[in-house]
C-alpha cells in the first residue's frame, strides 16, 4: 500500500513539473492553458517568445549628456527580474524604439521586429526566407 501511495505521489508530482516546463514568464502573454496547447501544437512559439523575453531589447546608459528620442517613459524596479512582456512596450516592424527609463540616465532599447526575427532565425541557424545559398 505504502508503494502505491509513493508511485501515486511521484507521479503527480512528475506532472507538475512537466507542466511547468517554460519560462514562468510567458503567463504575462499567454494563460497557462494556452502555453500547453502551443507546447503540444507549435513548440516554436513558446521558443520564440521565450528568446524575445531576454534578447528583444538592451539597457544603454548614455554619457556626456546625450539622450534618445524615447517613446515614453518607463518605470523599471528590478533590473534583475525584468520580464519585458509586463512592460506594455511593442516594436516597430522596421526600427528600433527607446523608452526612457524613470529615475536613470538609461533607456530600454527594443529591437524592430525585423531586427529581433534575424537575430532569432541567426541564433536558431535558420536561414531568410525567400534566400538562397547561392545569393
Amino acid at each position: 500500500m505504502k508503494i502505491l501511495l509513493t508511485l501515486s505521489l511521484l507521479v503527480t508530482a512528475l506532472t507538475g513539473v512537466a507542466q511547468r516546463d517554460y519560462d514562468p514568464r510567458l503567463l504575462a502573454k499567454f494563460s497557462e492553458e494556452r502555453i500547453r496547447e502551443l507546447q503540444r501544437d507549435q513548440p516554436q512559439i513558446i521558443d520564440y517568445w521565450t528568446y524575445y523575453l531576454d534578447e528583444s531589447y538592451s539597457i544603454v546608459a548614455l554619457t556626456d549628456g546625450k539622450i534618445l528620442k524615447s517613446e515614453k517613459t518607463l518605470r523599471i524596479k528590478d533590473f534583475e527580474n525584468l520580464n519585458i512582456l509586463e512592460l506594455n512596450v511593442h516594436q516597430d516592424r522596421s526600427q528600433s524604439k527607446a523608452y526612457k527609463i524613470r529615475g536613470t540616465g538609461e533607456y530600454l532599447v527594443l529591437m524592430s521586429n525585423d531586427a529581433f526575427t534575424a537575430k532569432y532565425n541567426k541564433s536558431r541557424g535558420l536561414k531568410k526566407p525567400g534566400k538562397s545559398g547561392g545569393e
